[in-house]
């Protein structure tokens, strides 16, 4: 009878049991979504049956590799390419995350891939930690690294629960843009969204209503339809009475001020557009975007530190980087009451 062998599978063994390529086993292992649901099976069940896992533990304690922070967006790669937010996150990342040795692991799923990720990449080790953002109301993920007992940090309004946030002192940003508005006579004022089953959405209503009820302005919240035949359109017929609005997406803002004049709506001689976040984009369009801009980069490094600590065995409490700076242009002005009573 003849010995066991003792060699170790490879991922060719794995790729040939399943009928597929090694690139496809590697897809699958590395938590990209491009591998279709039934090949996916397929190919686990192969390396089940042959008991094989990518060796990403040996590569550490090889030395081979360093630590890794774990970042699963679940976003189209459409989506994420239009938000400057995720350029200057990455940015942001990268220079910190550099002083301290570690690599960043990211990948773009679908939001009923996420617990799968992120329990395999927890499971074979590829990430020491994870940094969660487009943190929802009631998310699972919060509950999910807790039960892996996997380090992790939120970027956003803080929730309920173990995971510590890095937050941006947005306390008095609401007052000020509405102080500038006020001044400028508008007296009815509209929050556009994009994402309103996000917690920190659901944090800025609630500020915004509150600063608006304090200083008399009668508040709506809109939310944007990319899905309607014109979404510009669409939002500008129901902003009702409001003459200003604050947009939470700069994109969708400098979309606005672009498409408002085909639709019959001046910016800013009708209409003062603000937008909650800027980025170039915010100087690409005319009239230029009154914008706030946030400490995106500061919120990395915050983060980052936070999660070498937690990593370290360390406590940590939750993080408030700097508050956002508003950037007066030329998409706000007098209301039209206002510039016609003055005329």
């Amino acid at each position: 009878m003849s010995e066991p062998s003792t060699k170790r599978v490879t991922i060719a063994a794995v790729a040939r049991l399943a009928g597929v390529s090694p690139s496809a086993v590697s897809h699958v292992f590395n938590g990209r979504p491009n591998v279709s649901e039934a090949t996916a099976a397929r190919i686990r069940a192969a390396a089940d049956e042959l008991n094989w896992r990518p060796n990403f533990a040996s590569r550490k304690v090889s030395g081979q590799g360093g630590r890794s922070l774990g970042l699963v967006i679940a976003r189209s790669r459409g989506t994420f390419g239009r938000d400057p937010f995720f350029m200057r996150l990455l940015a942001g990342l990268t220079e910190p995350l550099a002083d301290i040795g570690w690599s960043l692991s990211l990948t773009l799923v679908r939001a009923d891939e996420e617990e799968q990720v992120y329990r395999q990449w927890w499971g074979e080790q590829r990430v020491d930690a994870f940094l969660l953002v487009d943190v929802r109301d009631d998310d699972p993920r919060l509950a999910l690294v807790e039960q892996l007992g996997a380090p992790a940090a939120l970027l956003g309004a803080p929730v309920p629960g173990p995971v510590a946030a890095v937050t941006v002192r947005d306390g008095t940003a609401f007052a000020e843009v509405l102080d500038h508005l006020t001044g400028l006579g508008h007296r009815a004022v509209t929050r556009v969204t994009d994402a309103p089953g996000l917690a920190h959405t659901r944090a800025r209503d609630k500020r915004f209503r509150s600063a608006a009820r304090e200083r008399g302005v009668q508040a709506a919240v809109a939310t944007w339809n990319p899905r309607a035949e014109d979404p510009v359109a669409d939002l500008l017929g129901r902003l009702g009475e409001a003459t200003a609005i604050i947009v939470d997406s700069e994109t969708i803002a400098a979309e606005i001020v672009a498409h408002a004049p085909e639709v019959g709506v001046r910016v800013p001689e009708q209409l003062s557009v603000i937008a909650w976040e800027d980025s170039w984009v915010s100087t690409i369009v005319r009239p230029r975007l009154t914008a706030f801009d946030a400490p995106v980069e500061e919120s990395a490094r915050a983060a980052v530190a936070l999660l070498e600590r937690l990593v370290r065995g360390e406590d940590v409490t939750a993080q408030t980087v700097s508050g956002r700076r508003l950037l007066v242009r030329e998409s706000t002005a007098p209301a039209p009451n206002n510039r016609e009573e003055s005329s």
